[in-house]
């Protein structure tokens, strides 16, 4: 019977290589190829974003340009004939709420006023003669004739008595003798005012 010893260990053997040098070259070439692949994508891509920018770009400029004629149409535009109608109606109606108001207080003044007619004629006077005469809110106006300027003074102490009259100051009074005639004209002005 034979014996033998082996001394020889397993470590001395040659290492196996992992990849052997076929596989090494196709792994190497679908590397390579898949690194191309993702290069095409990442360049397609960004040339898709570099489109969207520039027609964003463009649709920028389209919309200035337009904002910017509709401006000038804005500031260039005429008035719309039918809004321009509708004003003028609004103003003419305007005008007659006005003359209608006025008219009013016109009314209200003269209800206020048709007291003092009364006490005219009380404390009217054979010697003086009335012409005209004015009353507002805002003081009175007299003219009239006489034969005796000193019954002006006389007839003025009792218009002062009215009581509508009370407040207003005369401010001025005028006497002009007529010519070739033995009348003397009289004005008188008031306004509102502490009376004398």
């Amino acid at each position: 019977m034979k014996q033998q010893v082996n001394l020889f260990s397993a470590s001395l053997l040659p290492a196996q290589p992992v990849l052997p040098l076929r596989n090494l070259g196709i792994y190497s070439a679908v590397l390579v190829g898949l690194m191309l692949l993702l290069m095409a994508a990442l360049s397609y891509l960004s040339q898709q974003q570099l489109q969207t920018v520039q027609a964003l770009q463009l649709q920028q400029q389209q919309l200035q340009q337009q904002a910017e004629t509709l401006q000038l149409a804005l500031l260039q535009r005429q008035p719309d004939s039918q809004l321009q109608q509708q004003l003028l109606l609004a103003q003419q109606d305007q005008l007659r709420r006005q003359a209608l108001l006025q008219f009013l207080l016109q009314q209200q003044n003269g209800t206020r006023f048709s007291p003092v007619l009364t006490a005219l004629v009380k404390i009217d006077r054979p010697e003086l003669w009335l012409e005209r005469f004015r009353l507002s809110s805002n003081g009175s106006s007299w003219q009239g004739l006489t034969q005796q300027p000193a019954s002006v003074a006389l007839w003025l102490n009792e218009l002062s008595q009215i009581s509508e009259l009370k407040g207003q100051q005369f401010q001025q009074v005028q006497l002009q003798q007529q010519a070739e005639s033995s009348l003397v004209q009289f004005k008188l002005d008031s306004h509102p005012g502490a009376t004398p």
